[in-house]
C-alpha cells in the first residue's frame, strides 16, 4: 500500500508517499520523496505495544497515523535539511 501526499516544504511543495515495509506483517512505515523514492523517515513497530498496534490497526490508519506524526513533529523537514534519515516508533 502506498499512500501520496504533499507538504509544503522550505516555501516548496513536494510530492511524498508513504508506504507499509516489504514484510508478512506491517511493522514499518517508509516516507520518502516521490519523484526520487529517498527515504526521509522510517516508522518502525518498537516494543510489545508498537507490535501490537502495528498488528491490529488498519495498514491504511498505520500509514495515516505515520504521516501525521512525521509532519507534526518535523520530521521530513530534518531529513531533508540534514539528509540523515529520521527514525521513529509507530
Amino acid at each position: 500500500m502506498i499512500q501520496s501526499f504533499e507538504q509544503t516544504i522550505g516555501g516548496k511543495l513536494t510530492q511524498l508517499c508513504a508506504s507499509l515495509g516489504e514484510s508478512p506483517t506491517p511493522h514499518r512505515v517508509i516516507i520518502s520523496l516521490a519523484d526520487s523514492a529517498k527515504t526521509l523517515v522510517v516508522f518502525d513497530a518498537s516494543g510489545i505495544i508498537g507490535t501490537i498496534k502495528a498488528e491490529i490497526e488498519e495498514p491504511e490508519k498505520l500509514v495515516v497515523d505515520a504521516i501525521t506524526k512525521a509532519q507534526n513533529e518535523g520530521l521530513i523537514e530534518r531529513a531533508i535539511d540534514t539528509g540523515v534519515i529520521q527514525e521513529a516508533s509507530l
